[in-house]
């Protein structure tokens, strides 16, 4: 279990996941806190400041590990912060505002805008909400 601002988030590792992370961490020598798989593809979250020795240089590990897994693989690095977490996210966009509010009925909501390049944010939004959810206990994201 993982700390969450006072409260436990609970991460479940299945099999490949617990595999996956193996390789991956034997391969970048980086700790992975969160691994999601899915048929075509691979998340993993990072440790904070430890994206770039994941990637590798010129994205070498990225390049291996999709050949050996014949899967994408997408690297995540987390923040402790949710707003900087979402800018983790949604990299290589650029995120122009964003903030944290609650409602009435005491829901928090981040309330993020781009600039440019709004049409490539909507693949990565759902992704986002799930794991701001699971990290922060934030019950949306909403594109302004």
């Amino acid at each position: 279990m993982k700390k969450n601002n006072g409260a436990r988030v609970l991460i479940k590792f299945d099999t490949d996941s617990i595999r996956y992370t193996g390789l991956f961490e034997s391969l970048t020598g980086v700790v992975v806190k969160d691994c999601m798989v899915n048929d075509d593809k691979i998340i993993f979250v990072v440790k904070e400041g430890q994206a770039g020795m994941a990637i590798g240089k010129k994205g070498v590990n990225i390049k291996n590990l999709q050949e050996m897994l014949n899967k994408r693989v997408e690297i995540i690095e987390f923040n402790s912060n949710p707003l900087k977490f979402l800018n983790n996210i949604f990299r290589p966009l650029k995120i122009s505002n964003a903030y944290l509010s609650e409602k009435n009925d005491e829901k928090k909501v981040i309330k993020i805008s781009f600039d440019k390049d709004k049409f490539k944010v909507r693949p990565k939004l759902r992704k986002a909400k799930f794991l701001v959810k699971k990290y922060f206990n934030i019950d949306d994201v909403i594109i302004s």
